[in-house]
């Protein structure tokens, strides 16, 4: 799913204070009788030096594919690890480049994506493909060995695989995330200007959504989306924020943050934005029973599930005296298994400041 990096890995000081849900009904920390889905921490790296995984996916089988980067000999290489239900593998032969984005449909079709091009790992070599264009993906899903998609919210085209080649598609917004339900029904969300925008593929061509329109807090105010997942065709869920500039009470510069959420019921929208100033919603993914999982923030985020009106605050767990960052999160599958990955790294000055990529997972 979709990632947003962490810039300086710096924490956010914003206040955690959620918004009102897409229902109508108040963010609650549980309800009572309910008992929250834990997440555990399932695997740090030990590789020599940074690595840092910024995308994942997760296949029925149980495989976990994981992309980004570590550094060899102090220049970046691109990092693609697999996990098979039993142990961990990283693919040799990787692109020298950092990877943004990864899809699979099989453990013998793998997409990895960096800047301008594309790569395959086909379960035994590698074949890489020029995307055309200034074009760094942001996020990719497909269907099948011949629909595969990959967005950049820097772009106002997609790129597609019809198992033949990779064309550009032009979309009517920029989109920073995409989901494909399924073969001809495929979405996206990102901006158009300064506001949220929703796009939908029929097959033929991508067409925008028509969503509520947001008022903005302030003249310079953006409304953005980060990610969006397709529970059904009646169940669409969007995430992100409302970013803008101001000044604190000491006048210095200031940039503020609301959480946005939309949800889609299969006839109209609702949406809420937050009334206080929090780490924008950066990832959401179906839970497997009719919810979704929310991640807000990276750094050190906090993780929402949503059942029907109720939102449970459930913590991202860490080493002690370690920071983390979250950049994906991934269903498997036909279950309610769901992985998260990023990186984690030792608080303070330490003599070894090595950011180590990091799995997690729900128990």
């Amino acid at each position: 799913m979709r990632t947003v990096l962490v810039s300086g890995m710096t924490a956010l000081a914003l206040v955690s204070t959620p918004a009102i849900a897409a229902s109508g009904v108040t963010h609650q920390d549980g309800q009572a009788g309910e008992t929250a889905t834990a997440w555990r921490l399932a695997r740090v790296n030990t590789l020599p030096r940074d690595d840092v995984l910024n995308d994942m996916t997760v296949l029925g089988n149980g495989s976990v594919w994981a992309a980004g980067h570590h550094v060899v000999n102090g220049k970046q290489r691109g990092l693609l690890e697999r996990y098979d239900g039993r142990s961990w593998k990283v693919i040799p032969g990787a692109p020298p480049y950092d990877l943004s984005a990864v899809t699979a449909t099989s453990n013998s079709n793998v997409w990895v994506f960096g800047p301008g091009k594309a790569a395959r790992w086909n379960g035994r070599a590698w074949t890489t493909v020029s995307l055309a264009g200034v074009f760094s993906a942001t996020d990719a899903d497909g269907t099948g060995t011949k629909d595969i998609w990959a967005v950049a919210e820097s772009s106002s085209s997609a790129r597609h695989w019809n198992g033949f080649a990779w064309q550009s598609v032009p979309l009517p917004a920029r989109a920073a995330a995409v989901d494909a339900y399924r073969a001809g029904d495929v979405w996206a969300a990102g901006t158009k200007g300064a506001r949220p925008a929703v796009m939908r593929w029929n097959g033929k061509s991508w067409a925008l959504v028509p969503t509520p329109s947001i008022t903005l807090p302030a003249s310079d105010a953006a409304a953005f989306l980060s990610d969006i997942a397709v529970v059904s065709p009646s169940n669409v869920w969007a995430v992100g924020g409302l970013s803008w500039e101001g000044a604190d009470d000491e006048g210095d510069d200031v940039t503020y943050h609301r959480t946005l959420v939309m949800h889609w019921n299969g006839t109209s929208w609702s949406v809420s934005v937050g009334t206080a100033n929090a780490q924008p919603y950066t990832e959401v993914e179906p839970d497997g029973k009719g919810g979704v999982w929310i991640a807000q923030g990276n750094w050190n985020p906090t993780l929402w599930h949503v059942t029907g009106s109720s939102w449970t605050k459930v913590p991202l767990p860490r080493k002690a005296g370690t920071d983390a960052a979250l950049f994906s999160i991934a269903r498997r599958p036909g279950t309610t298994e769901i992985w998260g990955t990023g990186f984690t790294v030792p608080q303070g000055d330490p003599d070894d400041p090595s950011a180590n990529g990091t799995f997690w997972r729900t128990r």
